[in-house]
């Protein structure tokens, strides 16, 4: 009865392990230049009331935001990653109103790519 060396099945089997992690890593470097989509913001409300006025935004996934304040004018600027400036973002602007007492005027713009910037000018007193 002939049995197979124990020398050829390894080099067999080192050979597959060797073609299968070239086509997983050809696979990969197909696969990982994929766009990733950004988040969307669906809506936008702004709630004015005695005290404050609250601005917010719907979004559909996690967002990460950062935010200073900026002196003459005085106002508060949010930077909101992962994002792209969309029409529902833009009527932020439109729903500020005039006599608003807490804000005086908000503007939203694409600042860097996945990057919107939302500067707010407060009314202080």
């Amino acid at each position: 009865m002939p049995s197979t060396p124990p020398l050829r099945t390894k080099h067999v089997s080192r050979q597959r392990r060797t073609v299968l992690k070239a086509g997983a890593t050809l696979l990969l470097s197909v696969l990982a230049p994929l766009p990733a989509r950004a988040a969307q913001i669906l809506a936008v409300r702004v709630w004015p009331a005695e005290d404050y006025t609250r601005v917010t935004l719907e979004n559909d996934t996690n967002l990460k935001a950062t935010h200073f304040i900026v002196k003459d004018p005085e106002r508060l600027v949010v930077d909101i990653e992962g994002l792209e400036l969309n029409p529902t973002l833009k009527g932020l602007v439109a729903k500020i109103q005039s006599n608003d007492p807490y804000i005086k005027q908000v503007r939203v713009g694409q600042n860097r790519p996945n990057v919107v910037r939302r500067p707010v000018n407060i009314s202080i007193g």
